[in-house]
């Protein structure tokens, strides 16, 4: 029996969860959920797997957290740890009579999307957790999660853990060490420490950045016909990502940071962008806290002055841009909103995200996971969202997610300011420089011309 961590703990907001929430307040459109979806198939025991699930929620602080009257206000003493109640089983389970398992897909797709789109703060858990019987071999498991709770890398953390404990409890009978990271303490020490230096070191380079978006928004493009708004599919399979691994070993760079130097070269190549300036999310845990689960991921500016150098070097100033965006991310709400409403050095207007990068890097494999010793074959992502259309402001939005044995890469974009031409030879680029990697060309590697 796992023992629950602290309760009653009171921590402040962190930097990116008070970010969140004022954008909340501002904005109209309708919140949305994390989530997490998985096809099992296979002789799954579902005692067992709500076992494990139960488990990471009673490991994990931040699926136990809750707002404090107040804490709009401010972040000090904004949130506090609820305690584990005694027989809580976080998992909802329901047998699904369908005629087909496309029915059943369709069913779990369209729960789902219902899901992301509910509301999850005030007296209940921050998540809802389902686990859909279609037979006894066929189940869809089903997870949505308050953003202000959980991000893009406690997503990883909760699959990987959760099939973890599975397998521990399905071989031994017993559940591992409850130890985990604390997310109420983690937040606390985020806030602790902030000298006057080096909040003044991060106002200054949100202000550099910021100019530098402010100059260099998107530029219009001359002779764009106009289609629907779409997004171009792409994904770089198991052989291509291991020799782009080894490259980028070599090179002292990460997979995702040579992906996003190849977008940025494709926007001088192919969209004549002598400068560019995009967003991108940046997870601001510790590094010896990667395994806190919580809300560390921001937005944050990247400028990039060469997109059209050798696409090393492009990578290289990609790579720097990161690193300088995640030394310097912490700066209160307020003042952050205040910026990008005026952004130092232009008259033009609030800053748009024109160009937007969503990266995620994930331990375990893309295609369906056998699990060691009882067949199970596990399928992420196996349930898309029905009837649901987000709002895009940004001309271009690239997401890319890297596992074991793929990257999945998607180009979502605005038909009228892009079309779809030349969104697919953005991409087009990026597989075609990937590719690359395993033949290397007999260029001299100029800059573009």
């Amino acid at each position: 029996m796992t023992e629950p961590g602290p309760t009653g703990d009171t921590a402040p907001l962190t930097h990116e969860q008070e970010w969140y929430l004022a954008n909340v307040r501002r904005s109209s459109r309708t919140r949305r959920n994390v989530r997490f979806s998985q096809r099992i198939l296979g002789p799954l025991d579902p005692e067992l797997f709500e076992e494990a699930v139960r488990l990471f929620t009673v490991r994990h602080d931040a699926l136990r957290m809750a707002l404090l009257p107040g804490a709009d206000a401010g972040p000090a003493a904004a949130q506090r740890v609820l305690p584990v109640r005694p027989d809580d089983r976080p998992v909802h389970g329901e047998c699904v009579t369908a005629a087909s398992e496309r029915q059943f897909s369709h069913y779990a797709s369209a729960v789902l999307s219902r899901d992301v789109i509910t509301p999850l703060t005030g007296a209940g858990r921050p998540f809802t957790l389902r686990l859909l019987r279609h037979d006894a071999g066929h189940h869809a498991f089903l997870a949505t999660f308050d953003n202000l709770f959980f991000d893009g890398r406690a997503h990883e953390l909760f699959g990987r853990e959760v099939w973890r404990d599975y397998a521990a409890l399905r071989d031994t009978g017993s559940a591992p060490a409850a130890d985990a990271p604390s997310f109420a303490r983690a937040a606390r020490r985020q806030r602790e420490g902030r000298s006057p230096r080096r909040l003044e070191r991060t106002r200054d380079s949100w202000h550099r950045r910021l100019e530098f978006a402010g100059r260099h928004r998107w530029r219009e493009l001359d002779g764009v016909r106009p289609t629907a708004d779409g997004s171009i599919h792409a994904d770089i399979p198991a052989s291509v990502v291991g020799a782009l691994r080894e490259h980028c070993r070599q090179a002292r760079c990460t997979v995702l940071h040579w992906i996003v130097g190849s977008f940025v070269r494709a926007l001088a190549e192919h969209a004549g962008q002598r400068r560019v300036s995009l967003w991108t999310s940046v997870d601001s845990r510790r590094s010896d806290e990667r395994e806190v689960v919580g809300m560390f991921a921001g937005a944050a500016p990247l400028a990039v002055g060469a997109p059209g150098a050798a696409l090393p070097e492009v990578v290289a100033e990609v790579g720097h841009a990161m690193v300088d965006a995640l030394r310097h991310q912490h700066l209160p709400a307020r003042e952050l909103a205040e910026l990008l409403e005026n952004p130092p050095g232009s008259a033009d207007g609030p800053l748009i995200r024109d160009v937007y990068v969503n990266l995620r890097s994930f331990a375990g494999a893309y295609r369906p996971v056998h699990a060691p010793g009882d067949g199970l074959r596990i399928t992420a992502d196996a349930y898309p969202l029905r009837r649901i259309t987000f709002v895009e402001s940004a001309a271009l939005h690239l997401r890319c997610d890297e596992y074991r044995d793929a990257v999945l890469v998607e180009l979502v974009f605005d038909g009228r300011r892009i079309g779809e031409p030349l969104a697919r030879a953005i991409v087009d680029r990026i597989v075609g420089d990937a590719a690359a990697v395993r033949h290397p060309p007999a260029s001299s590697g100029k800059a573009l011309p």
